[in-house]
């Protein structure tokens, strides 16, 4: 009788205590967001969320914050025993893997043999000139996977992160110098098309000149003819002053002879 009534007493207490454990394990929930929507440039960004039931020992949820170009930010986060909340700040734009599109933020948590996890996302806008802005930048992608025990709560978290090459500043730089490039070529053919108009107006004037000197070239041949009129005159005055003069001759011989 003794043998029932001690297995009956300690059936009792593992309930009691190992009941509570259970049912938090069952249960366990989390929420998480961000402050706003979206961001741009530099901006702080700022995660919170909670554990539901406010977990009674001491656990952190790790964060991970995912955009176009894979990891960006991860971070653990402690979580408080007296509200279940967490909250964590981190800055935008702090690399070259922050680009413009959609980020996804990752929460995951274990304590107690519980578990949870959950996700949001908010959109980025990068800078011009940083963070990407539109450089082509050569990756590489490393694939890592760690796994933390909380309690008696394992979790693993599998990240993918894809970091720009050393050479994405080399990039940038050759981009500012043909975007330099291009707007001295363009200055270079504003000028030319500049003197192109130019020579066109002078062969315009050119061509007007010649028609002028086509109708200068008949003169020499008035002139000619005017000389020969003159000429022409010259001569038939001379031969009526001849024959005026023979004229008179005529008369004085014939009054000579009267007398």
């Amino acid at each position: 009788m003794k043998t029932i009534r001690t297995i009956a007493t300690v059936i009792l207490a593992a309930f009691m205590v190992l009941g509570p454990v259970a049912a938090f394990a069952a249960g366990a929930t989390m929420t998480i967001q961000t402050d706003k929507p979206t961001y741009s440039g530099t901006q702080a960004i700022t995660i919170s969320g909670t554990i539901s039931p406010t977990p009674t020992v001491s656990s952190n949820v790790i964060i991970t914050t995912t955009g176009p170009m894979g990891a960006v930010d991860i971070a653990s986060v402690p979580v408080s025993t007296t509200t279940g909340g967490f909250s964590y700040t981190l800055t935008a734009g702090g690399s070259a893997g922050w680009v413009s599109g959609t980020y996804t933020v990752n929460g995951t948590w274990g304590a107690s043999g519980s578990t949870a996890t959950k996700t949001t996302t908010f959109i980025y806008t990068a800078q011009s000139g940083g963070g990407g802005g539109g450089v082509t930048v050569v990756t590489f992608t490393i694939t890592s996977t760690s796994t933390t025990t909380v309690g008696a709560a394992t979790v693993t978290s599998t990240v993918t992160t894809t970091t720009p090459s050393s050479d994405a500043s080399a990039l940038a730089s050759i981009q500012t110098s043909l975007t330099a490039i291009q707007s001295s070529l363009s200055g270079l053919t504003s000028a030319v098309n500049t003197i192109s108009s130019g020579i066109t107006s002078v062969q315009s004037a050119i061509t007007s000149s010649t028609g002028g000197f086509s109708a200068l070239s008949g003169v020499p041949a008035q002139i000619t003819t005017l000389t020969n009129d003159v000429n022409n005159n010259q001569t038939y005055v001379l031969v009526v002053a001849a024959l005026a003069a023979i004229t008179l001759v005529l008369e004085l011989a014939i009054l000579v002879q009267s007398w």
